[in-house]
This record gives structure tokens, sequence and C-alpha cells, in this order.
């Protein structure tokens, strides 16, 4: 037996769980990729782990175990091929596209496990990072109170979109933005602020998952913005002065701008 075949069908059970992983995001596959695909990969796992322990695993061994992994890979691709082309997750993409609130609220939980309409929806705190993001060596990693203050106002005017680092399909084809219903939830002490329930904006929940999801190509709403009084992220120790300096300096420049930051409690 070589390592070489050993180390493709490790590579090979890694993909299987993968696979897994992806099949529990959809409703239509959760309960049989629980019942059917997770039974199957513990088993393979676990006897490849057993017979090398006491070193009796043969070529023959081998040989049966990636034609085990070739079948179960070839068709839950095809199941998630299947969810891909199915009519409900067409007609999402196309709500999607044209913003169609009432529809998403329909269509999302029958493609999404786990996720559930939020009614009546909360107030929405859609975090907004100071960080600078590429930057020279040696420079802050910080945007100052004047740059945050524009990036904001742009959000403010242009709405919020998905982040564009998306890894799966479905995550590019049905972008969600992350969103908590409270500052203190939030991972950033800068945040905006909507108020859901009035403007007809679909809100997701998981379960045992913190924070809100709204599916949407770019929220374009009235919008809030409100500081955290206190920062207690460590990452905050980092920047030059102290966060109470940059959250009123943050102020002051949106009130120049036309823009009133309400600080509050996290």
């Amino acid at each position: 037996m070589s390592a070489e075949r050993l180390i493709a069908l490790e590579a090979a059970l890694t993909e299987l769980g993968a696979l897994y992983a992806a099949a529990k995001t959809f409703t239509s596959l959760q309960p049989r990729a629980d019942a059917e695909l997770l039974p199957r990969l513990i088993a393979l796992g676990s006897s490849l782990r057993s017979r090398l322990r006491n070193a009796q695993l043969t070529q023959d061994d081998i040989d049966a175990v990636a034609r085990d992994i070739v079948v179960l890979r070839s068709t839950w691709r095809g199941e998630l091929d299947h969810v891909h082309a199915s009519a409900t997750y067409q007609q999402a993409r196309t709500a999607l596209a044209h913003d169609r609130q009432d529809e998403l609220a329909r269509l999302i939980p029958r493609i999404f496990a786990g996720l559930a309409l939020v009614r009546p929806a909360p107030a929405l705190f859609f975090p907004v990072s100071p960080a600078a993001g590429r930057r020279r060596p040696g420079s802050s990693p910080f945007l100052s109170p004047v740059e945050c203050a524009d990036h904001i106002v742009e959000l403010l005017s242009g709405g919020l979109a998905p982040e564009e680092d998306r890894a799966e399909w479905w995550d590019d084809e049905l972008p969600s933005l992350g969103c908590a219903d409270g500052m203190a939830a939030s991972d950033t002490p800068i945040a905006l602020r909507l108020a859901a329930a009035d403007v007809r904006v679909a809100v997701f929940a998981a379960a045992g998952e913190p924070g809100f999801r709204v599916f949407t190509p770019r929220l374009r709403a009235p919008l809030s913005v409100v500081l955290a009084a206190a920062a207690t992220d460590e990452w905050w120790e980092a920047y030059d002065d102290s966060y109470r300096s940059f959250r009123d300096a943050l102020q002051h420049a949106l009130a120049v701008r036309g823009h009133a930051a309400v600080i509050v409690d996290a």
C-alpha cells in the first residue's frame, strides 16, 4: 500500500465531509444528509482508522473505500446540482435580483435549512469596520475619524451590499447581509441602525445562531448612525489615542457632513 494512495484517500474523505456540510445547508437535503451520508462517512473513517491501527489495511481495502467514496461523492454532488437547478432556488435568485422581499420571505426558508422568518422584525444593527484595509507597513490599522465619516456617508447614500468574498456558489448567488439586534452583539462599536419593520425587509434567523440575515443585492433604506459609548474589543488597544477620542471626532465629522450619530451604551 502506498503513502500516496492513503493521502489521496484522506483528501477524498475530507472532500466528502465538505459535501456533507454543504448538504446540511439546504432544507431539502438536511434530513437525508444526517440520516444517510453522515453514517456512511463515519463508518468509512472508523473502518480505515481501525484497520490502520491493526495493520490490516490491504490494497483491496483501499480500492473498496475509494469506490465507496466515488459513489457517495457523485451522488451528493448530484443532489446539490439538483437543488441548484430547482424551481424554488431559481425563483429565489430572480426575486433577489429584483429585491422582491415578500417573495424572499417565502422562498428562503424553503432553501436554507434552519432559517426562519422573524416577525415582527427587530431593529437591526449593521456593523461598520473602522479598519483601514490594505495599508503600508508601519501605518495605522485604523481609518482616521474623517476617513471613517466619509466611508459611512458613502454607505448611507449608496446602501449596504453583501461582502464580495463568498466561497460557495449559494453564497455568491444568494448573498446576504449579517446584522445583530443590538450593539452588544456587534464586533465593532460603529453600526448603522435600521428599523426593519418600517421598511418591509425580510429578516431571517437561524436556530441556535446569533445575529440575523437579510437577503438583498443592496440594502437601500433609511439608516441611522450609532456609536457605542465604549469599546471593549482589544483591537482598539492598537489605536494611537483612546476610543472615546476617536468616537467624539467621528461624531463631529459626521455632523459636519449633515449626519447625526447617536452614542449608546452597548
